[in-house]
Parts: C-alpha cells; structure tokens; sequence
C-alpha cells in the first residue's frame, strides 16, 4: 500500500507522500483501508487533488473493498527571532 501512495506527490516539496512522513494511522479491516496524510498547513490548496490520488492509487489495489482518507495538518513552529 505504501508503495501505491508513492505515485501522490506535494507540490510544493517536490517529493512523494510516503518519503516525507506524510502517511500515518495505517488501518486495514475487512478489506478497507484507512489512513491518514498530515500535511504541515492546514489549508493547502492542493488538499483534495492529493485525498483523491491516494484514495485513487490504494483503490487499485486487488482485494481493497474501500479506502478511507483523512487529511490531518500538524503546523510546525517557527523559531521566534
């Protein structure tokens, strides 16, 4: 499943989802697969496009029944000058 997700890339970053950490709370049951992308701002522009890639890429895969995307955001601190 991971190496399905490494076809979703940030934009702004250049690299795959899955190289930068982005993919957390892996679940699977039943054949549906759950997990998380915790992007580091919270209103990225490109959100959806990237749900809808990961969902597309991990639907592709034999035996997934369903996949379930939550799109999470964890904003870094800045150091204070």
């Amino acid at each position: 499943m991971l190496d399905a997700l490494r076809v979703v890339t940030d934009p702004d970053l250049g690299r795959d989802i899955v190289t930068l950490g982005f993919v957390k709370d892996v679940r699977v049951s039943d054949g549906t697969v759950g997990f998380s992308i915790e992007l580091t701002t919270p209103a990225g522009p490109v959100r959806e496009r990237m749900r809808q890639q990961a969902r597309e890429a991990v639907a592709a895969l034999p035996g997934v029944g369903g996949v379930d995307v939550t799109m999470t955001a964890r904003v870094r601190d800045r150091p204070v000058r």
